[in-house]
């Protein structure tokens, strides 16, 4: 791998709502800058490297090759992942992925082996491992605070003006899924073993979207504990308001429950709720890269800088997009899946 600076340099490729978001957040992190940029709208490159440092490379291949560049984040869309994750593998600098990991399980596993053979940590960007509940959660179930997990509940529908910035090109497994279910497998401490699910078309279909309105999935895993997965798109555009993302966890001696909209703080005006403000994944204050995007970036950082091993394992990662992949397919077919042996 190259030689670590005091202050790394990150070269980021895509540059949409994550990668412009992380480049703002890396440029206010100490011992970090923006060391390059890459998309394909050469203006907007233009003006993220304006906005945060950096140069602007027309190829990731160039990007990752820069002496300057010790790190990459991809966060192009999920099919686009391959070919800049291998260019920065290659060059044998510490990788960073957006979630999911790939769209497909060949990908997935086509970077993971290629990181084993450049001997590059690679680190998959599932934020939820980085926010400040969701690890309490994982802390008391690890400390056998509510015994053996028995059963957990996850619900995350978003509203359907998300698809304004989506448009229909990834599904509710991919892009959310991915989430929930890597959390229950994390939560359950054993492998899934089975799933089956159902899902609804129409809603946003009738408002010109390609893509489903909602899921829900049961699994059962190894040691016996059950999962239940609500996921959508489906709230009215005018529910903005709604409480719609958490989970439940029982044990055998407890419970924990972790509302996700439930930041404490809301503001409101003639134009409505403020849909774009965060209290607790990407909060900035005092110039300060704060909340769970801020706590990954720099975990990210000690990556790169060979301090600590990647928080989520590529294997887990490859998990969460394999469990999202057979969703979407007993979804379509119906019956339940024997994940001990499905591939596609």
């Amino acid at each position: 791998m190259s030689q670590v600076q005091s202050t790394i340099g990150i070269g980021i490729v895509g540059l949409g709502f994550m990668g412009r978001r992380y480049a703002r957040f890396i440029h206010q992190i100490e011992g970090m800058r923006v060391a390059g940029v890459c998309d394909i709208d050469a203006r907007l490159a233009q003006e993220v490297a304006a906005e945060s440092g950096g140069r602007v490379f027309a190829d990731p291949a160039a990007m990752a090759a820069d002496p300057e560049v010790v790190g990459v984040i991809v966060c192009t869309p999920e099919h686009l992942h391959l070919d800049p994750a291998l260019a920065a593998i290659r060059a044998g600098k510490a990788t960073m992925i957006e979630k999911p990991i790939a769209h497909s399980l060949a990908s997935a596993r086509e970077i993971a082996a290629a990181g084993r053979s450049a001997d590059v940590p690679i680190l998959i960007g599932h934020l939820l491992r980085f926010e400040s509940r969701w690890i309490a959660a994982r802390q008391r179930i690890d400390a056998g605070v509510i015994g053996d997990v028995v059963s957990i509940t996850t619900r995350r529908i978003g509203n359907m003006l998300d698809q304004d910035v989506l448009r229909g090109r990834t599904s509710i497994p991919l892009y959310y899924g991915v989430h929930d279910l890597d959390i229950m497998h994390w939560y359950a401490g054993a492998d899934a073993v089975t799933i089956s699910a159902q899902k609804h078309s129409g809603i946003l279909r009738a408002a010109g979207f390609e893509t489903d309105d909602f899921y829900t999935a049961m699994l059962t895993f190894a040691n016996g504990a059950h999962g239940t997965a609500e996921l959508g798109w489906h709230v009215p555009a005018n529910a903005v308001a709604s409480r719609t993302s958490g989970v439940a966890i029982v044990g055998t001696k407890g419970a924990i429950r972790i509302e996700q909209g439930e930041t404490g703080f809301e503001c409101w005006s003639d134009s409505g709720l403020d849909r774009s403000l965060d209290t607790i994944f990407w909060l900035e204050s005092y110039g300060l890269a704060a909340g769970a995007l801020g706590l990954e970036i720099r975990h990210f950082g000690d990556v790169v800088r060979g301090k600590r091993e990647p928080a989520i394992t590529i294997e887990d990662a490859i998990e969460a997009l394999r469990l999202s992949l057979a969703m979407e397919i007993a979804a379509s077919k119906g019956g339940t899946i024997d994940l001990r042996t499905f591939e596609i």
